[in-house]
């Protein structure tokens, strides 16, 4: 198996930033802003994978996560082990490892990430979830 390499400082900074956001928007009383920082994050035909294996689309998700502000109150997200798989003018490819901290349970799933880069950023394209076992 080939060793990935290590991240650039860019897409390190944009996963740790996107976790940031999704634990503030599912562990505290934030505003809609932070919902819409999350959602301007990720690419319109965005895809994921999650940690049981259903698949979701971008509209499922942010359906989802419009009824979850604050439904973890004291959430927060790890990031670390950011590792780049692929990394070309216009996409990159990275893995890392999310621990979640909440109301003294601590869970971790290690991710994939396809992220675009655009005229305006990186944006989110998709993401494979599977929960790390213990």
């Amino acid at each position: 198996m080939a060793r990935a390499r290590l991240v650039s400082a860019d897409l390190a900074a944009e996963v740790e930033r996107v976790h940031r956001l999704l634990a503030e928007w599912l562990g505290t009383d934030c505003g809609p802003a932070v919902l819409e920082a999350l959602r301007a994050a990720h690419a319109d035909d965005f895809t994921m994978i999650t940690t049981d294996g259903r698949p979701m689309a971008v509209e499922d998700l942010f359906g989802a996560l419009a009824g979850a502000r604050n439904a973890a109150p004291g959430l927060t997200i790890e990031v670390d082990e950011i590792t780049t798989a692929a990394d070309a003018a216009d996409f990159a490819v990275v893995h890392f490892r999310e621990t979640h901290h909440h109301e003294g349970t601590t869970t971790r799933r290690r991710t994939t990430a396809v992220l675009r880069r655009t005229g305006e950023g990186l944006r989110w394209q998709h993401l494979h979830e599977t929960a790390e076992a213990d």
